[in-house]
């Protein structure tokens, strides 16, 4: 199984599915940085972000301490520091649940097919992205001292909110034109979960629901709606 950092819901490093403890939170942080945003970083530009209110020289220094607790929360090979920048390693092995997600996701919008409905190849990478989504980017992980990075946090997690409800919304159509109606509810009650107040989710539910043969649900998601 290897080494795998989990972004999607509480953070968390794993190795052989095993949590490794990873002792400071900016260590965790900055494994976020490079995992979602897999450019090369300036050495400066990530001293500065995590530590804002201190001098260069120090926050400099606090980033070699944080690497160097990263490096060892996910092995040698997969931070790939260079004299200036940080980056992850291309071949360093380390599986990031979000890179997953938006890679299952970015083959479903690329693939061609007549129809999607009918494409098992899509509903195959709609559901391994539904699966991978277990909760909003870094759940309940900020830094108290660093608000950009707590922006970054917002930024990304509404982004990646985002398509996790086009993969849900795809899921429940799907599963409707193929007669599934009860798989069909469950992916649309997720995507209804994602905003209680997204209007287009209840009316898929309460179509749902009527297809199904359900008019009592029906009944209460209409209800639930107009009282939202």
């Amino acid at each position: 199984m290897g080494v795998s950092l989990f972004l999607l819901g509480a953070p968390r490093v794993e190795n052989d599915g095993l949590i490794v403890a990873v002792s400071r939170r900016k260590a965790l942080a900055l494994l976020a940085l490079l995992a979602a945003d897999p450019r090369p970083h300036s050495r400066e530009s990530l001293a500065a972000l995590l530590w804002p209110e201190w001098d260069t020289p120090s926050a400099r220094t606090a980033l070699r301490r944080v690497l160097v607790t990263a490096n060892k929360a996910v092995g040698p090979g997969a931070l790939l520091a260079e004299q200036e920048r940080l980056s992850l390693a291309p071949q360093g092995g380390l599986r990031v649940d979000v890179n997953h997600f938006r890679e299952a996701l970015q083959r479903s919008r690329a693939h061609r097919h007549a129809h999607l409905h009918t494409c098992d190849e899509c509903l195959v990478w709609l559901m391994e992205a539904a699966e991978l989504y277990t909760g909003d980017f870094l759940a309940g992980f900020s830094l108290d001292d660093s608000p950009e990075f707590d922006d970054w946090v917002t930024f990304e997690s509404e982004s990646l909110r985002r398509d996790a409800a086009e993969a849900l919304e795809k899921l429940a159509e799907i599963h409707a034109a193929r007669q599934d109606f009860s798989t069909a509810i469950g992916y649309a009650r997720r995507w209804l979960a994602l905003d209680p107040l997204h209007e287009p989710a209840h009316r898929l539910l309460i179509r749902l629901y009527a297809w199904a043969g359900d008019t009592a649900s029906a009944q209460r998601q209409y209800n639930e709606c107009v009282d939202l």
